[in-house]
């Protein structure tokens, strides 16, 4: 197994409603797919953004590749967060900022004096790999939201990050930017990024998740390669990956095996 990058230790997180997770760990590794997955309301988007230090949790800590989220000084959190892109589920644009101004605020932010041309091409080369349509003066509410979730990838990707963070990247979109936005994720999988990706669909598990995460009532109930999560005999685990499996077995021989041996 390779280094960790993302070490979630002790975690809790409260809110006016309750307590949404307490004494919580999880290891995500370098250079390697890990999905989280668990019914709606588990509490998943919730320590997907901690992870990537968007929130701070109530309790323990949200390491980064050695870098406490929560201790560390604001000069080391900048450039750790240069090192990551976040994909958020309703893509999260700046509503009064163009397509081309959603996707290089990572660029001017993090790097003011980049020069302009330079920005230019990144800008560019980011639409065109997530196969964006040249609609850079348009406003986000002018876009579908197929549209929308591809401009956050783009922003999400458009500094070449290390780590990718993923919130449902392809819910509530059609069947053909479903498979473009698998494909992006499998590109960057082969290229040895290290991704963290919830999500609630069996296809998307099956096709790239290295590492897996079963997580309900804010608890994980089971974590480990696909092949070794698919082994536990929890019922809890079993009802949540059902549908997983009977995908997983149409990629995997290892899956197939395991379903066809009833380990």
């Amino acid at each position: 197994m390779t280094s960790p990058a993302i070490e979630l230790q002790n975690l809790a997180f409260h809110t006016g409603q309750g307590t949404l997770f307490a004494d919580l760990n999880l290891t995500f590794f370098t250079g390697r797919c890990s999905v989280l997955m668990g019914p709606a309301g588990c509490g998943k988007s919730t320590l997907l953004k901690i992870a990537a230090g968007l929130i701070i949790p109530t309790g323990g800590r949200a390491v980064f590749e050695g870098l406490a989220w929560d201790t560390a000084a604001e000069e080391r959190v900048l450039e750790a967060r240069q090192r990551s892109g976040f994909v958020f589920q309703n893509a999260a644009l700046w509503a009064n900022k163009s397509v081309w101004q959603n996707i290089e605020l990572p660029l001017v932010f993090h790097n003011p004096k980049m020069e302009k041309s330079q920005v230019d091409e990144k800008v560019r080369s980011a639409g065109r790999k997530v196969g964006l349509r040249e609609i850079w003066n348009e406003r986000p509410a002018h876009l579908s939201l197929g549209e929308q979730k591809l401009v956050s990838f783009a922003r999400a990707i458009v500094h070449d990050p290390q780590v990718l963070f993923l919130d449902d990247p392809t819910a509530g979109i059609d069947s053909q930017l479903k498979e473009k936005l698998l494909g992006l994720i499998e590109e960057f999988r082969g290229l040895g990024k290290t991704i963290v990706l919830v999500t609630q669909d069996p296809t998307v598990t099956a096709r790239v998740a290295d590492d897996l995460a079963v997580m309900k009532n804010g608890k994980i109930l089971s974590q480990g390669t696909l092949s070794e999560v698919a082994r536990n005999t929890d019922p809890e685990v079993i009802d949540i990956l059902t549908a997983v499996l009977s995908q997983a077995a149409t990629f995997s021989g290892d899956i197939l095996d395991l379903l066809s041996n009833g380990s």
